[in-house]
């Protein structure tokens, strides 16, 4: 396929994802507890600039910065998936008043470098904070199986469960992050103003007017990466990641870029792309994860550096991406290994 012929076809798709709503900007509604003043940087902040920003929250340096609609994700099949992700990283439930696909509107988060592999998102939408006080008070147990407890760290009140925490910044505004990811938006919240601090190109990317799923990814000198490529050949000289994406049938629709280090390394990743069946250790990965049946053909097309990719995928490949998704979050959020040694170091030096 010409690289004409993927950019209609991307262009066909990003049509489609553009004649579908988006849910309002700014999340509205508030059960329990009314808007606070937030102090950030020793100032007070109207919650209202908190809300508009969301990705102003976020550390700087992300090696991977997603954006998801989770409105539409749950009006789609695949929302049961989703709300067991959000649960993970976000340890809330019945017991604080709240309910994933009632309640999360929208999701930020970024994987970072820091110690390991480390996560730090924003999720908003609507939080009864009334409830999630009460219950942190009473230290109830969550879906984790773990007691939620308050703490105050960075003049915030800090809610855990194990090793992953949050804050309400607002009703409608929640940071949430493993450990070493939430001391470092917490510290930089405390010393700085909020002001946006991750690249301007994954910020547009994730601004892409009605686009459900955004992913961008800075990747060079990601050493575990390199380590991968002799199973991922299409990994050799990978330096940056764009992909969008939507919830429209046959399950996921995605359409993007990668960019290489050269001509040379986007040619061979074009190849290997083109028919990852014959890729045999790669295949033999997914197998060992849990993978039946064969990958979602790719159309990919080469410009200089650059490779341009559409890929349909169907509700159960789109299940077997959102459970290896599943598998990253549990270990960033409980310190347990994942299911298999290769998905969660390819996030770490």
């Amino acid at each position: 396929m010409t690289l004409a012929a993927v950019r209609a076809h991307a262009a066909r798709f990003l049509a489609l994802a553009l004649s579908t709503t988006l849910l309002p900007l700014g999340p509205t509604g508030c059960r329990g507890g009314e808007q606070n003043v937030v102090l950030v940087g020793g100032r007070q902040v109207d919650p209202a600039v908190i809300d508009r920003d969301p990705v102003a929250l976020l550390p700087s340096s992300p090696v991977m910065l997603g954006y998801l609609d989770a409105a539409a994700m749950f009006q789609s099949s695949l929302g049961p998936d989703v709300g067991s992700i959000i649960t993970a990283v976000l340890p809330l439930g019945p017991e604080s008043n709240f309910v994933p696909s009632r309640d999360v509107t929208r999701v930020y988060g970024g994987i970072y470098a820091m110690q390991g592999a480390d996560f730090c998102a924003v999720i908003q939408g609507n939080f009864d904070v009334a409830s999630i006080h009460r219950a942190a008070e009473a230290r109830t147990k969550v879906s984790s199986g773990l007691p939620l407890v308050r703490s105050r760290y960075a003049d915030m009140d800090l809610y855990t469960a194990g090793n992953v925490g949050f804050v309400l910044l607002t009703p409608h505004t929640a940071l949430t992050g493993n450990e070493t990811g939430m001391r470092r938006a917490l510290d930089r919240l405390r010393t700085s103003e909020i002001k946006r601090a991750v690249p301007p190109w994954m910020i547009d990317l994730l601004n892409t007017p009605n686009a459900a799923l955004a992913l961008a990814g800075d990747i060079s000198g990601q050493g575990t990466v390199e380590a991968a490529t002799q199973k991922m050949p299409f990994l050799t000289g990978l330096q940056k990641v764009r992909a969008l994406g939507n919830f429209q049938p046959p399950g996921m629709n995605f359409a993007g870029s990668l960019t290489y280090a050269d001509a040379g390394s986007a040619a061979a990743g074009t190849t290997n792309l083109g028919d990852l069946q014959k890729l045999t250790g790669f295949m033999g990965l997914l197998s060992s994860l849990g993978l039946m049946g064969p990958v979602p053909q790719m159309q990919v097309a080469q410009r200089e550096n650059d490779v341009a990719f559409t890929m349909p995928v169907d509700t159960s490949f789109a299940r077997f991406l959102l459970g290896m998704l599943g598998d990253v979050a549990k270990k960033a959020t409980t310190g347990q290994a994942p299911s298999s040694g290769w998905v969660w170091p390819l996030l770490t030096r």
